[in-house]
């Protein structure tokens, strides 16, 4: 909305683009609004997934300041995932005495 209207583009009415203009646009055109995530950047169910733990988990780096993230437009958490935060969450999960993986089968024998 912002850049439409400091290019100086207008409605098919001649009015600045607002909210509305712009969500009338978006649905005659079918085109869809933009993702809460920036490339290169996954949720914390993601990375949980990813990971093969617990989003708790994630949660908890990141309070703890373990794991950096953002918040985005709708205040949900962005982590932008790369080969080394990869590297540190899993060498954080290996040294963990208490995490385990989720999708880790526990062998005959292992404690439960």
């Amino acid at each position: 909305m912002t850049r439409l209207n400091a290019a100086g583009h207008r409605t098919g009415k001649d009015r600045q683009f607002d909210i509305d203009a712009v969500q009338w646009v978006r649905h005659v055109h079918k085109i869809p609004t933009p993702g809460p995530l920036a490339p290169g950047e996954l949720s914390v169910a993601q990375a949980a997934d990813r990971l093969g733990i617990s989003a708790d988990a994630l949660y908890y780096w990141i309070k703890a300041g373990h794991l950096p993230a953002r918040r985005d437009t709708g205040n949900r958490l962005a982590i932008a995932w790369t080969d080394d935060i990869e590297a540190a969450c899993r060498t954080r999960i290996a040294t963990s005495g208490h995490l385990t993986r989720k999708s880790q089968p526990i062998t005959a024998g292992e404690a439960v």
